[in-house]
């Protein structure tokens, strides 16, 4: 067998520190190293990559989804702001957790802190699941059955994210107990969790699948019917033209002219003067933010709840031997396509904001006049103020 060096063997026998070597992240990361080392290289030059386009993306989101203008008649500027909050505030701590493992700087080895950090990573990494999910529902309820969407308004969203907030600290505390500083002075998971049937890995297990598993599935299903309805009402509603003529349409201002048309008597006057250009182009909008959101998470997650069957290697064995056993070499196959899969899943955390300008006009229109327009206003010259109109004056064709 390629494990079995028996000098080796008899060399970690005989000494405490080398064993003690083996449960240090700087073994795992040699090992990494040396046998997916492509995989180990895409992930140290793609993730700050990711880190440096998200901080200054979601930057830029929750400042514009925080403004006023954006948060008129339309309660998913509140979900929006606090989206790109929420994913800042992850890359913030994946870098901290990246210049830990693998670039071994030991950012996390310190008690207290270690608990702190594992909680909050996983607490945020709930937090932006439960948002897209929230939103989904509250614009599933607005199209398909615009009635019961009144219960949503912009005072009570703002209690239905704080309280996503409390339930993803709350889901997120038991990490506190899982984690601490072990024999070896490095932030890892307590060496009484690490067993298969430990409390850590069930309730890990369990609250991860239904974090990332799930609600990503009921997300899906809730797009489906959304974009069902768009088909439904589209098809109803220029059927019934004045001209008598049967006209198919399914495009999204189908849905939304519809949709509001059921609940504009009942609405107030801000509804009246500019939410069927918000609906519009904020349905768009969250529609891709969630479908990004299920393309990037549930294939992570998949791999997640296969990794328990995927078995290591015998040991002891040197890192130079490992690839040239069938387990180990399955094993680091695994890994490689887990490191890959984790960059495309960490995108989710950077891409919105692109998806933000190509979907919504009115969020680019506003970051190029807050941005790159300021100076540019000779007292003189007439400024274009068709991003300021005020609701009542807005054209029907406007979109966020």
């Amino acid at each position: 067998m390629a494990c079995n060096n028996t000098s080796y063997i008899a060399y970690l026998t005989n000494s405490t520190e080398a064993q003690a070597e083996l449960f240090k992240h700087k073994f795992l990361v040699d090992n990494f190293n040396h046998n997916v080392p492509v995989a180990m290289m895409l992930n140290k030059c793609i993730t700050p990559v990711w880190i440096v386009i998200g901080i200054f993306g979601n930057i830029i989101s929750a400042m514009v989804w925080s403004n006023p203008r954006m948060r008129t008649c339309n309660t998913a500027a509140y979900y929006l702001t606090s989206l790109a909050v929420a994913d800042l505030t992850f890359l913030v701590l994946h870098f901290i957790y990246e210049l830990e493992n693998p670039w071994l700087l030991r950012t996390l080895d310190f008690d207290i802190w270690c608990q702190i950090f594992s909680t909050a990573n996983i607490a945020v990494q709930y937090f932006c699941v439960f948002l897209v999910f929230a939103f989904t529902v509250e614009r599933f309820l607005s199209v398909c059955h615009p009635f019961k969407s009144e219960r949503f308004g912009k005072t009570r969203t703002p209690r239905t994210i704080f309280c996503l907030l409390v339930l993803s600290i709350i889901l997120s505390l038991p990490q506190s107990y899982f984690w601490e500083i072990i024999h070896v002075g490095e932030c890892q998971v307590r060496v009484t969790e690490i067993s298969k049937d430990s409390f850590f890995s069930i309730y890990t297990w369990c609250t991860e699948l239904s974090v990332f598993g799930v609600l990503p599935l009921i997300v899906l299903l809730l797009n489906i019917a959304v974009l069902l309805k768009i088909r439904t009402i589209g098809k109803l509603k220029l059927g019934k033209a004045s001209n008598g003529r049967h006209v198919t349409d399914n495009s999204m201002s189908a849905l939304v002219a519809d949709a509001d048309s059921h609940g504009g008597k009942r609405m107030n006057s801000c509804t009246n003067g500019g939410a069927h250009a918000n609906n519009k182009g904020t349905t768009v909008t969250l529609l891709w933010v969630s479908f990004y959101l299920i393309v990037t998470v549930l294939p992570n997650t998949i791999l997640y709840a296969l990794q328990a069957n995927i078995s290591y290697g015998p040991m002891p064995c040197r890192i130079e031997d490992m690839g040239k056993d069938p387990l180990w070499s399955a094993y680091f196959t695994f890994v490689s396509v887990k490191l890959m899969v984790k960059e495309i899943s960490l995108s989710h955390h950077v891409g919105n904001v692109f998806i933000y300008m190509a979907t919504s006009r009115r969020f680019l229109g506003l970051i190029i006049k807050s941005f790159f327009n300021q100076s540019k206003h000779p007292r003189s010259e007439t400024r274009d103020t068709s991003l300021i109109r005020m609701p009542q004056t807005r054209a029907p064709g406007d979109e966020v």
